[in-house]
């Protein structure tokens, strides 16, 4: 367990480390972790991540051989984020593989997006499993992608989920798709940056629909209605992330006006049993 005060210390001590994959992260995600090592040379956690159902390592380091003894060490295995990209030889001669590698794409003008907000349907909270499992039928389909619980799209909804909460996103909501009455497509989006010169940020958190409704057209109406949805609630731009392999997300975004920023991917490996 990492008390509150404990964690904000972790977090003061990241200016003295050039990498680390705890600068998003809130006390609320990772109460429940191990301090594994907290050193002058490295700090190391431990822990289950609900959401992706893997333990996972979350560290500050300037070294990456250091990181790699504190963590074989520990006899642990599972995933580390943020892994920067002249360490990822040496990780991968530690038997670590490649689990994502996650980039940033930008829709920097949303603001022809048409849709009419009168017409979508958003997720209601006694709509929230049928929800979750339509992300979980999608898990696995690229790297990365696991899926959310019905408790995690219960704060989505409620404007608590903490990765949200930490941007200070507003108005988060889940736009639906139904085929005979029932979920087969959602979209999650919030919206972050109101006090931006360049305009709020619509934040598209993820898209995913049901393996046998796909290749019909369903993720691109949920993600034009997500643009309008953002539209509609003042964001002037849009954010999403991929991974780099996810090839058929990736044209569809790109087709509707978003542009990669591979200039800052995010690496994530995991050493497996």
């Amino acid at each position: 367990m990492i008390e509150e005060h404990v964690f904000k210390d972790i977090k003061q001590q990241l200016k003295e480390y050039k990498y680390y994959s705890l600068e998003y992260t809130e006390h609320k995600s990772i109460c429940d972790y191990d301090v594994i090592c907290n050193t002058k040379q490295i700090i190391l956690l431990l822990g289950y991540n609900q959401e992706a159902e893997l333990y996972e390592f979350h560290w500050a380091s300037n070294n990456a051989s250091i990181l790699l003894e504190e963590i074989k060490k520990s006899n642990k295995k599972g995933l580390i984020t943020f892994i920067p990209t002249e360490w990822i030889d040496e990780f991968k001669n530690n038997d670590f593989h490649m689990y994502a590698v996650w980039n940033d794409y930008f829709n920097n003008d949303i603001s022809k997006s048409f849709e009419c907000i009168d017409s979508m349907e958003l997720l209601k909270s006694h709509d929230c499993k049928e929800a979750s499992e339509v992300t979980l039928s999608c898990r696995n389909q690229s790297r990365g992608f696991s899926g959310q619980s019905e408790t995690w799209m219960k704060q989505w909804i409620e404007d608590s989920e903490s990765n949200a909460a930490s941007i200070g996103s507003k108005d988060s909501a889940v736009i639906v798709h139904r085929e005979h009455n029932h979920i087969s497509g959602v979209v999650c989006v919030t919206i972050y940056g109101h006090e931006s010169e360049k305009g709020a940020v619509l934040w598209v958190r993820e898209i995913a629909v049901r393996p046998e409704y796909q290749r019909r057209g369903i993720a691109k109406k949920l993600l034009n209605q997500a643009l309008s949805y953002g539209k509609y609630y003042g964001a002037k731009r849009a954010f999403l992330m991929a991974d780099e392999c996810n090839e058929g997300a990736i044209k569809l975004y790109e087709s509707m006006g978003f542009v990669a920023n591979k200039n800052e991917a995010e690496n994530d490996m995991i050493l497996e049993n």
